[in-house]
């Protein structure tokens, strides 16, 4: 039980390492709690028996209800990491095929992460500076041999369109023409 609070209070640090296997883990937890639930029932049930006269059995059921309870209320943990890596100047996020999803914050400390959710967790963070409405990506450290992108551009839109405020379009590098383009959700710049 004490391990299954470690986790859920640490997850947000060290889930974007973890790559495919975030999901199984994810699974496990999911499936912990609920026995952790009948466990705690069962400690119930033998400590009105027992007439709460087991000391440790009554130290037990308090800790394990302590944890259901603040997992219940905080299930993503009390420390919010991404906070603590910075404010955020600009959010950006796109959606892809099977609900996959990448999401490109941009911090005060000109540090960057990209989170991206598809079949497991991968993020890759940097650093970045700003000429104009350009942002140039540098001291990458990408979760694969792949190089990361090179500038993106900033393109507000003059009224704003929904939950939308612009795009940035992501390119690898000058002769890219395409691009990957992203929805901005937040600009602070």
């Amino acid at each position: 039980m004490t391990i299954f609070f470690l986790i859920i209070n640490t997850l947000g640090y060290w889930e974007g390492k973890l790559g495919l296997l975030a999901f199984p883990l994810y699974t496990v937890l999911f499936f912990c709690y609920p026995l952790l639930a009948v466990l705690l029932i069962s400690q119930l049930f033998l400590l009105i028996k027992e007439k709460f006269t087991d000391k440790q059995r009554l130290i037990i059921t308090i800790t394990l209800a302590g944890i259901l309870v603040l997992t219940f209320f905080n299930p993503h943990g009390f420390i919010n990491f991404d906070k603590l890596k910075g404010e955020d100047l600009l959010i950006a996020d796109y959606e892809g095929a099977a609900n996959c999803r990448s999401v490109l914050k941009f911090k005060a400390n000109n540090k960057f992460i990209d989170r991206s959710i598809c079949f497991g967790i991968n993020e890759i963070e940097g650093e970045y500076y700003r000429k104009g409405d350009t942002l140039f990506f540098r001291n990458t450290k990408p979760t694969s041999n792949e190089k990361y992108d090179e500038f993106a551009v900033i393109k507000l839109f003059d009224s704003p369109n929904g939950i939308y405020i612009g795009n940035l379009t992501s390119y690898k590098n000058k002769k890219d023409s395409v691009g990957h383009r992203f929805d901005i959700t937040l600009n602070k710049f």
